[in-house]
């Protein structure tokens, strides 16, 4: 699936990313939650959100996510994408596994834009626990295209997800 996702995103005269494929796949930025009704609401009023993709069971524990984007590093920022983080990880264009500090994790990828202009490539990560589950931990805008270039030209054993190959309705 890498080698698909790099066919896609990366120019192989330059090895640059394709940002115009990038903004064609992008979706337009949801509005921001002001509350947590809201952005409980969102979720169909759950406590802990739940669902399987990608062979992974992934949950998000509402009020921790909620409080993650308006009390956390960055919040600012983090509080105008908080609206970006379901259709992150219902809908990535990219899913990989990692391993960070001897946990594994799993890292959704998704492009946004506002008008015609990419803006917001935004980040999900997960971190396996115990239940065998993937549990939410952080969302954030990846500050450089190097990230996104690392997880595009991620192996094929570490790529899970990639929305755009062969055989994935896309």
């Amino acid at each position: 699936m890498s080698f698909e996702a790099q066919k896609r995103y990366i120019d192989p005269r330059t090895g640059r990313i394709k940002e115009n494929i990038l903004k064609k796949d992008a979706i337009d930025l949801p509005k921001r939650h002001r509350n947590f009704q809201s952005f409980k609401q969102s979720f169909n009023n759950v406590n802990h959100f739940e669902f399987e993709i990608a062979g992974c069971f992934v949950v998000v524990n509402i009020r921790y996510a909620y409080r993650h984007f308006i009390q956390n590093t960055y919040h600012e920022y983090r509080a105008n994408i908080n609206g970006a983080l379901l259709p992150t990880i219902i809908d990535p264009i990219l899913i990989v596994r990692e391993t960070q500090n001897e946990q594994e994790t799993l890292q959704f990828y998704k492009a946004f834009k506002s008008g015609n202009e990419l803006l917001h490539i935004v980040m999900f990560k997960a971190y396996k626990e115990e239940d065998g589950k993937y549990h939410f931990k952080t969302i954030f805008k990846a500050d450089s295209l190097a990230k996104v270039e690392r997880m595009i030209k991620a192996i094929d054993r570490r790529t899970l997800y990639f929305k755009y190959a062969e055989g994935s309705g896309s």
